[in-house]
């Protein structure tokens, strides 16, 4: 699964991250990160959190693979 995390800082001065799941691969390549830029001043506009947020501050993608093991039966 395809994740970006993006964190900002609140008005506290605390740090405030989320996740957003099924993240666009493309976001990895040119203009994806001004696509995340608009993205977070959009949630700077918005304010759609019970914490005031006053700027952004990164973005990570994270990419997370599952592998399926195939465990040998039990004997008994």
């Amino acid at each position: 699964m395809k994740t970006l995390k993006m964190t900002f800082t609140t008005e506290g001065g605390k740090k405030f991250a989320f996740s957003l799941n099924y993240a666009d691969p493309a976001l990895l390549e040119e203009g994806g990160a001004a696509r995340i830029k608009s993205a977070a001043d959009l949630m700077l506009a918005l304010q759609p959190f019970d914490a005031e947020l006053i700027s952004f501050d990164s973005a990570v993608f994270i990419d997370r693979s599952e592998h399926q093991i195939e465990m040998p039966e039990s004997e008994d």
